[in-house]
């Protein structure tokens, strides 16, 4: 994703832009970040209110949103997202940038990387539950398994797919320090799982996942915004969804 430096309320922010440096907005808003590490806090800017691009384009991930406040002096109101809106919600312009943001990050990502996708499906949450996953090998290999888990939640379906990917490198005998990155697109998996927040419910699945996944040093989870096209999620997707249909 690409990133240029503007001048925001005094400060120097990076705002979203255009390969060209264009600011990208969606009705009247621009999202920004005060910082460059990953994973810092997206908001959302009026345009009008953003000075004129001052540097170079940078290419940075797709941080954690955070919806500024509607007014007043109360600062930021966090709100939990993706920066590219919700499953079923997105604008066609969110999904563009998320699909552009996921395609930029795997691009980059050294050859001998092993990438999984993952997703679990739920009807009625609770209800049925499935998961799905797809690995593909640093030479191009493909895998995937599918796991109808009875009555659960949406959550246990997405930590279950990545218990599946799991499996399946597993299966094919990828060494623990082998460079690995599992996709999720359940933010609340890659927080319990990658960003160390409580665990309140599905425990044990948690414990024993983060266990798994230490056990793979060369392993790290990674999130990408779910149905926008990427073409390993919309199958983990199917995936999970057949492994309900199929019972």
């Amino acid at each position: 994703m690409y990133w240029i430096p503007v001048a925001f309320k005094g400060k120097t922010v990076y705002a979203q832009a255009g390969p060209d440096g264009a600011l990208l907005s969606e009705g009247g808003r621009t999202p920004i970040r005060y910082s460059k590490t990953a994973g810092a806090k997206v908001y959302r800017a009026g345009t009008t209110g953003l000075g004129k691009p001052k540097g170079k384009v940078v290419e940075l991930d797709a941080g954690t949103a955070a919806e500024p406040s509607t007014g007043g002096s109360g600062g930021a109101r966090k709100k939990k997202g993706s920066g590219f809106g919700k499953a079923g919600t997105r604008t066609q312009a969110q999904s563009t940038a998320a699909k552009q943001d996921a395609a930029q990050r795997i691009a980059a990502l050294p050859a001998e990387t092993h990438i999984a996708f993952t997703d679990g499906a739920c009807k009625g949450n609770p209800g049925p539950c499935g998961a799905g996953a797809v690995l593909k090998l640093a030479d191009g290999t493909l895998s995937e398994a599918k796991k109808y888990l009875g009555r659960g939640t949406n959550n246990v379906g997405e930590l279950s797919g990545i218990g599946l990917a799991l499996d399946l490198l597993d299966a094919a005998g990828i060494a623990a320090d082998a460079p690995v990155v599992v996709f999720t697109d359940s933010q609340y998996s890659f927080g319990v799982l990658a960003k160390n927040w409580k665990a309140k419910k599905n425990t044990e699945l948690i414990l024993g996942l983060r266990a798994r996944l230490k056990a793979r040093p060369g392993a790290r989870l990674d999130w990408v915004a779910g149905h926008v096209g990427i073409p390993e999620n919309e199958r983990a997707d199917r995936l999970a969804g057949m492994a309900i249909e199929q019972r």
